[in-house]
Order: C-alpha cells, then sequence, then structure tokens
C-alpha cells in the first residue's frame, strides 16, 4: 500500500462528470489515482475514449467486463450485475492491498467494496462511500422486499465507511443520524473544462430551443417533453426512451436526437440553446431530492432551466430567479412553454437573457472550488492518519 495511491470506483464512471471531476482534483493535490468502471459493452467506446484521456493524464483505467449489458432493462440484466459484484471483489483481493483509499460511487460499488473488506481482512485501504443517488428510491421495478433489503445493507455500508459523501444536504434524510458527523457535502457542480470542443449545431430562430441531455429514462419528463408544440426539442445521452426519442426526431423537423456527447460537447450544446430542460418526477424519492448535475452546468453556462414542482430545486430557481418551475403533467408544462413562448418571442428574449444572467451571477457561489477543497481535506485526513 502506498501513502498517497487511490482507487476511485463508478459503475458508470464517464456518463456523468462526478468521479472524473473527483479523479482530476485528487491528482491534482498529488495523489495516484486510478479509476474502476464496468464495461457494459453499449458503452465500450465512451471508456475507450476515456481511457485514453486519462491515461494520458497520468491516471489508469481499469474496466471490467461482464457481457453486453444494456442500460435501463431491469431484471433482464441482474445476472450481469451480480457478476459484475463478484468480479469488483476479486479485483480488490488482488489489487486491493496497493491502495490506500477505495472511493466507491452508489451502492453497486459500495457492497462489492465493503464485502471485500469484510472477506479479507488483509485489505486495509480505508473506504469513502460516495452516495450519489439512493438506489432503492429509484424509477424502476425492483420490488419492495428487494428496495428494503437495499436500504438496510446500504446503512450497514455508511456506518462502516470511514467517510460518506452526498451532493446535497437533502439527502441528509436518507442518512441514518448516527452517521451524519462522517458525512460530507460535496456538490455536483461543474468543474470546467480546461480545454473546449465545439459541437455546433443549427438552433431554430424562430422558437425556443429547449434541451435535455442526460439519462433517458421514464422519470425525467421527457415523454411530457415529447408532446409538446410549437418549440424545437434537443436531447442527448443514453437510456430506455433513446428509441422513442429516435423515432419522434425522424418523424418531426423540430426534434433532434444528438446520440452520446462527452461532456465537453454537451457544454457546446448547451450554450447554443434557450433553455435546460430537467423536470423530473416528483412521485419518486430520488426526485424529490433532486441535485443534479445540469443545474450546477446550467449556472455556470448563464442558461435559463424548467424545474418540476416539489423536487427541491424549485426552490433555488424561485429563490433566484433562474428559471421556470412547473408541475409534472403535460396541461402545465405546455402552459409554461406558451407563456415563455408569448413574452420570449415578442420581446427578443429579454426574459431568458435576465433569468440567465441570474444563473451567471450565482454560480461562483456554488463552483465546483470549495468542494474540491472538502474533497482533498478529506483524503488528507485519511492519508495523514497513518498506515
Amino acid at each position: 500500500m502506498t501513502q498517497k495511491k487511490v482507487l476511485l470506483a463508478q459503475n458508470s464512471a464517464f456518463i456523468a462528470n462526478r468521479l472524473p471531476r473527483a479523479a482530476r482534483a485528487l491528482k491534482e493535490a498529488g495523489y495516484e489515482v486510478e479509476i474502476l468502471n464496468w464495461n457494459r459493452g453499449v458503452n465500450a467506446e465512451i471508456i475507450e475514449n476515456a481511457t485514453a484521456t486519462f491515461q494520458a493524464e497520468g491516471i489508469k483505467v481499469h474496466s471490467i467486463f461482464c457481457g453486453h449489458t444494456p442500460y435501463g432493462k431491469g431484471i433482464i440484466t441482474t445476472f450481469n450485475k451480480l457478476l459484475f459484484i463478484i468480479k469488483v471483489v476479486f479485483f480488490l483481493f488482488k489489487h486491493g492491498q496497493q491502495y490506500k483509499v477505495v472511493h466507491a460511487i452508489d451502492f453497486d460499488l459500495g457492497l462489492p467494496v465493503y464485502l471485500a473488506k469484510h472477506l479479507n481482512q488483509k485489505l486495509k485501504f480505508e473506504f469513502v462511500y460516495d452516495i450519489a443517488d439512493f438506489v432503492e428510491t429509484f424509477h424502476s421495478p425492483i420490488p419492495k422486499s428487494i428496495r428494503k433489503m437495499v436500504k438496510k445493507l446500504s446503512e450497514r455500508i455508511m456506518e462502516y465507511a470511514r467517510f460518506i459523501i452526498i451532493p446535497d444536504e437533502n439527502r441528509l434524510i436518507n442518512i441514518p443520524a448516527n452517521c451524519h458527523e462522517k458525512t460530507v457535502i460535496i456538490n455536483n457542480s461543474i468543474d470546467p473544462p480546461k480545454e473546449t470542443r465545439d459541437y455546433p449545431v443549427t438552433v431554430h430562430k424562430n422558437m425556443l430551443n429547449i434541451f435535455y441531455y442526460g439519462a433517458l429514462s421514464k422519470d425525467r419528463g421527457i415523454e411530457l417533453l415529447l408532446k409538446q408544440k410549437n418549440v424545437a426539442l434537443w436531447f442527448a445521452g443514453k437510456g430506455e426512451l433513446q428509441d422513442d426519442i429516435k423515432a419522434h426526431a425522424n418523424k418531426y423537423d423540430t426534434i433532434h436526437y444528438l446520440g452520446y456527447l462527452g461532456f465537453e460537447e454537451t457544454l457546446s450544446v448547451a450554450s447554443q440553446m434557450d433553455i435546460i430542460y430537467m423536470v423530473y418526477d416528483p412521485n419518486y424519492q430520488h426526485n424529490q431530492i433532486a441535485s443534479p448535475n445540469k443545474l450546477y452546468e446550467a449556472l455556470y453556462l448563464g442558461k435559463p432551466c424548467i424545474v418540476a414542482e416539489n423536487t427541491s430545486v424549485d426552490t433555488f430557481v424561485e429563490k433566484y430567479d433562474i428559471g421556470y418551475v412547473t408541475k409534472f403533467d403535460e396541461h402545465n408544462l405546455q402552459n409554461v412553454i406558451a407563456e415563455i413562448n408569448h413574452k420570449e418571442l415578442a420581446a427578443g428574449l429579454e426574459e431568458l437573457a435576465t433569468k440567465g444572467k441570474h444563473a451567471k451571477e450565482i454560480y461562483t457561489n456554488f463552483s465546483w472550488d470549495a468542494s474540491k477543497k472538502r474533497l482533498v481535506e478529506i483524503y488528507n485526513s485519511i492519508t495523514m492518519w497513518g498506515e
């Protein structure tokens, strides 16, 4: 074990920015950083590109393959998911003694790291449990009995971990009270890329251009958005609704599917849009305490957003006047968009520009710098603690 060698592990490490951002911050702070992720087959190209990028930065990437495992297929991929957990355990049996810290993001990595430590007493690494999302609260066909089991297991893992990381104070409601003292908030703010990558698109000049990107799942208000008229809709990402979006894009000139985009490309597209869409279904607990990356990216770009009532970000949007709030239904969304259309297209997008300006102004209050400092302080406290 080396005092400064750490492993960051996540299921889909390069789909979101949480792991890459942390890996780069720790590398910058002088740590020897490695990444462990799941090659599901469908994300092989993404992993290949990310691996080359990170290795050029001096960060080694390990990928575990368990057969072709598409997203959003639920119980169909259960065997592959179990195989992944087993392979992570064996990876740690073989390599775990090299690391001072293993940083697992979410339950599907927290569980195998916890199991490996319990099954092999020779593994002395410290365990950081980073909970970006609580899987038991997800929109999915997971039975209630399984959700309860996952919740109990996750709480046991929290109690065992040296530190717990969450992206927002709203998530504290799912952390046992006896673990609050070792829980640290590292928000989902953007780590601005050192190099930009242009991805030009031909926006519609005579209508609003609304952009949704990220997980294309049924709880993200995508189906509501696809029913809207007199707007231009832009989508990027992967997930269960990707074929539906493609079908709409093939049928309508005002709907566009850009496929999966890298972080820099996503920012490029978002910078050309009028509004960022993040209308999550509040019927699911994980959306009631949402802390979307998109919110911080909208602040960074100075773009207004549309969010749903009762998803916690609605109060943030209203407090700082950085966007619009809708109920989670087709009719209300239609009214909100119609009102924006009526005001904005007649006034040269003046109100949108004002809300975007407000977003830009408050970005520094929620930038990555403060969270990065807390993250490095956690690691320094562990590595200074001794072998």
